[in-house]
């Protein structure tokens, strides 16, 4: 018999993947963001990457701008930060957590 779990993001939203999986994996998210809303992703103790889904807006890290769309992918690795603003399209992205060595508490 399987252990398998099937989890539909878009009826929860939100995931804590330390529930079904081992590993470095953390949370798993899938925000809507509406039209001109932003959201702020801080690697502080974890890395994220983020996956376009739908929509379109920019992300902002320090004087970069990068335009997204679906099929855009940013990783934020440790101590990076950005700010992600939806166009007019709205925005949906996917963003998984991961923990890093240090933050798990190896030593390194």
């Amino acid at each position: 018999m399987s252990n398998a779990v099937v989890v539909n993001l878009r009826e929860v939203r939100e995931i804590d993947a330390g529930d079904f999986l081992s590993g470095p994996l953390g949370r798993i998210r899938l925000p809507h963001l509406q039209p001109g809303q932003r959201e702020a992703l801080v690697a502080q103790g974890q890395e994220h990457t983020l996956f376009v889904v739908r929509g379109n807006g920019n992300a902002v890290s320090g004087s970069v701008t990068v335009a997204l769309r679906p099929g855009v992918a940013l990783t934020l690795p440790l101590g990076s930060e950005v700010t992600v603003e939806a166009g007019g399209e709205g925005l949906e992205l996917f963003i998984a957590s991961l923990a890093t060595p240090s933050a798990a508490g190896a030593v390194g």
